[in-house]
Order: C-alpha cells, then structure tokens, then sequence
C-alpha cells in the first residue's frame, strides 16, 4: 500500500466531508446577503457575503484535514488491523470524529458558559454532524486504505 495514495483518497474524503457544510452554510449566507441587499442594506450584505465565504473556506478546509489525517492514520496502520472492516472503521472513525468532538465541547463551553447552557437543539446537532462525519469516514475506510472496489 502506498502512503500517497491514501492519504489523497482521504482528502478525497475530507472533500466530502467539507463539501456538505460548506454548500448549506454558503448558500445560506448569499441568500441572506441578497436579501439584505434588496431591502437595502448594503452593509449588511456585504458582510454576510464575506461570512459565507470564510465558512465555506473554514469548512473545506476543515474536512480535508480531517480526510488527510484519516488517510495518513490508514496508511500507517498495521497490515492486520486494515485487513478487518470492524477495526478498520473504528481507526477512521475515530480519527475523523475525535477531534470533531473536541472542538465542538471546546466551542461550546468557551467563554464560561456549560454545556448545559444551550438548547437540546444545539447539543442535537453538534453530535448528530460528528456522528455522521465519523460514520462517513468508517464506511469508506476501505476505500481509502486500498481495499474498495477499484483499487
């Protein structure tokens, strides 16, 4: 197994998992602007544009580091463990999630407030994109380690 190529098949990955949030919070903020700017405030608009930009930025660059770290933890591991599906979605989903999961608790509990502070909705949210991008990454760990379809 190559280390190159699987570490690009994980930022193939990281791509994906960029991609989904990337779109929905950039389409979300250039609808916002150009609402803003047919009612009349420009300001506004700008600034939601330039917000949208950054997140769709932000997110992809966030997923593919996530990817690329996926790909270089599947590429280093032991030959035994890749050969397993179970094992081998577990690594990438660990990989994937974890540090997900760390920002999210980090973001949510800066500036003294507790995790308790925020709705069930937040809390919903947070872990349902964590869980997803970790599931994400475990059902395509044999893709990206080399042993998919096509490879």
């Amino acid at each position: 197994m190559k280390l190159r190529a699987t570490v690009r098949r994980g930022a193939r990955l990281g791509v994906l998992i960029g991609a989904w949030p990337a779109g929905i919070v950039g389409g979300l903020c250039l609808v916002t602007a150009l609402v803003s700017l047919t009612i009349g405030h420009d300001g506004t608009a700008w600034t939601l544009t330039v917000a949208g930009g950054l997140a769709v930025l932000g997110s992809m660059a966030g997923g593919v580091t996530l990817g690329t770290a996926t790909g270089l933890a599947l590429a280093l591991a032991p030959r035994g463990l890749l050969t397993r599906p179970p094992l081998r979605g577990l690594l990438a989903a660990l990989t994937a999630g974890l540090p997900v999961a760390a920002l999210s608790v980090a973001a949510l509990t800066g500036d003294g407030y507790t995790l308790a502070s925020y709705p069930p909705s937040i809390h919903f949210l947070t872990w349902s994109a964590t869980l997803t991008i970790a599931l994400v990454a475990a059902a395509r760990s044999g893709e990206i380690a080399g042993y998919g379809t096509g490879h």
